[in-house]
């Protein structure tokens, strides 16, 4: 079978525990998938679950690819749902393709990003990852706001998340877009920034709503 196949059964077999659920039948009326028992007689054979009677339960390794599965599709739906403003039908199926493809230095970073989330959308629990209970940010957030990079560094505008509509034109009359390369130049006593042969000088509230992702010093993105 798909190894999506198993990821899926995997992830709803961990939410109907959640609401108290082990029998089999109930997981089946959760999935869509045709081959449903193949699938989880495979996943049986494979050690990741265990088929008693009429229930069905997690093996050790069963239960952790199962969390690993779950933390990632949840924190893609909080990506897609809070960052990008997916409705819920939209974002639960950019969920579903992201989890699988993710890897997990993205997914720590995603996380570290979105500011270690608790609970998804839905207000399910966010299984926690090594970034979560560190003291320290170890992980670098693959995007950030442009006043979280070092002076000096050069950026790619990633998406902007202005707090009015009217910002958008001014952002644009600035010539800031998604795409373009930026560099702080300053902080204080006001930020500095040079998009091409431009200086502009921007409150820092403006600043903080625009999302970028580092550029190495051959400019290509880190």
């Amino acid at each position: 079978m798909p190894d999506t196949h198993i990821d899926h059964i995997l992830r709803t077999i961990w939410t109907a525990r959640e609401d108290n659920h082990f029998e089999i039948e109930y997981i089946r009326t959760l999935e869509e998938i045709d081959d449903f028992e193949k699938t989880l007689s495979e996943m049986q054979e494979k050690g990741l679950v265990k088929i008693l009677g009429e229930v069905v339960e997690f093996t050790a390794q069963g239960e952790y690819l199962a969390e690993k599965i779950i933390r990632r599709h949840r924190l893609s739906e909080r990506l897609f749902a809070d960052v990008f403003d997916a409705t819920p039908t939209t974002y639960e199926q950019l969920a579903c393709s992201f989890e699988h493809i993710i890897s997990p230095e993205v997914t720590e970073s995603v996380c570290t990003f979105l500011g270690h989330p608790k609970v998804c959308p839905h207000n399910r629990p966010i299984p926690p990852g090594k970034c979560c209970l560190s003291y320290t940010n170890e992980v670098i957030p693959v995007v950030q706001k442009l006043t979280a990079i070092p002076v000096g560094e050069s950026a790619r505008i990633v998406y902007m998340l202005p707090s009015y509509q009217k910002r958008w034109k001014q952002l644009h009359q600035y010539g800031l877009y998604p795409g373009h390369k930026i560099k702080l130049v300053q902080k204080r006593p006001s930020y500095v920034v040079q998009i091409g042969e431009t200086t502009l000088a921007l409150d820092e509230e403006i600043c903080r709503e625009i999302y970028v992702k580092r550029l190495s010093e051959n400019g290509k993105q880190s």
